[in-house]
C-alpha cells in the first residue's frame, strides 16, 4: 500500500485544526493506495462491507474482491447506484448491468447527460421511488447544500431493506455536528462558521456541514438503522463506514 502524505495539505491541517494523530490518520484515510486497484482505505473499506453485506455463492468460498464478487449472478441482479466516482470501486462496478453512475454538475441539470455521464444532485434525484437496492457514497455528504433533504431523497430512492453505504469525515473532537456555509432563500451561499474546502483546505469543494460524533443519531432521525464500521471514531482511525438501511 501506498502512504501519501502530501495529500493532505497544510493548509487544511491549519484551517481544519487537525491534531499529528489526526493528519496521520487522515493520510491513512486518504491514501494507502493499493497498487493494483488504485483503491485508498476508505475504498477498500466500502468494499469490504459490500462484500459482507452482500454475500454471494457458498459461504466457504465467500469472495474476496469485489472484481470476483461482480461476476456472480447475485450481484449482477442488484440495482446499485454511485454518486460520485469512488476509486478502486467504481471500476469494479461498471460491468453490472444495473448499476448507475453519477456526478454532480452546479451548471446542469439533475438527469442530464454532460460528456456522457449522468448529472444528479442528491437534494434533487431524479430516479423514481425505491429504485436501488444499494447506494454508495464517499467523501460527498458534508459537500451537499442540505444534507438532511439528500437523506430524504436517499430514502426515497432505496428499496426497503436497501442500504447506503459511505464515509464521512468525522473527527473525534468534534461532539456536534453543526453547519459551516448554507444557500439563503436568494441562492447566495453564506458562512456560518470559517470556510473550509476540501482537499486543499482553501481551495477546493465546500464544505457545508462539519459532521460530528452525533452523527448516527441525525442518521437514525431520517428514518435509517445505522450501523458504524471499523470501530469507533477515535484519533488513531477516522476512516469508519456507515451502513444506513431503509427498514423493510
Amino acid at each position: 500500500m501506498l502512504r501519501r502524505p502530501r495529500l493532505i495539505p497544510p493548509k487544511l491541517i491549519e484551517l481544519w485544526g487537525l491534531s499529528p494523530l489526526e493528519t496521520e490518520s487522515l493520510i491513512r484515510k486518504e491514501s494507502l493506495d493499493c497498487l493494483s486497484c488504485k483503491a485508498k482505505l476508505r475504498g477498500r473499506r466500502l468494499a469490504q462491507v459490500i462484500l459482507d453485506k452482500f454475500p454471494v455463492g457458498n459461504p466457504s468460498k465467500a469472495c474476496r474482491s469485489l472484481k470476483d464478487w461482480s461476476k456472480t449472478p447475485e450481484a449482477q441482479g442488484l440495482r446499485i447506484a454511485e454518486f460520485n466516482r469512488i476509486d478502486g470501486v467504481h471500476e469494479q462496478l461498471t460491468a453490472l448491468p444495473r448499476f448507475t453512475f453519477s456526478e454532480y454538475r452546479e451548471t446542469a441539470l439533475p438527469g442530464s447527460i454532460v460528456d456522457g455521464v449522468r448529472v444528479e444532485d442528491l437534494t434533487t434525484l431524479t430516479f423514481p421511488n425505491e429504485s436501488f437496492d444499494l447506494i454508495l457514497t464517499s467523501e460527498t455528504l458534508e459537500h451537499v447544500a442540505d444534507y438532511s433533504k439528500s437523506l430524504r431523497e436517499i430514502h426515497r430512492v432505496l428499496s426497503p431493506g436497501g442500504l447506503h453505504i459511505f464515509t464521512i469525515p468525522i473527527l473525534p473532537s468534534q461532539p456536534k455536528t453543526f453547519a459551516r456555509k448554507q444557500i439563503d432563500p436568494d441562492g447566495n451561499a453564506i458562512d456560518l462558521a470559517a470556510p473550509l474546502f476540501h482537499p486543499g483546505g482553501d481551495i477546493g469543494y465546500p464544505v457545508f456541514t462539519e459532521f460530528g460524533l452525533d452523527a448516527s443519531e441525525l442518521f437514525e432521525q431520517a428514518g435509517f438503522r445505522v450501523e458504524v464500521r471499523f470501530g469507533p471514531i477515535r484519533e488513531v482511525d477516522i476512516a469508519q463506514v456507515f451502513v444506513c438501511e431503509k427498514p423493510s
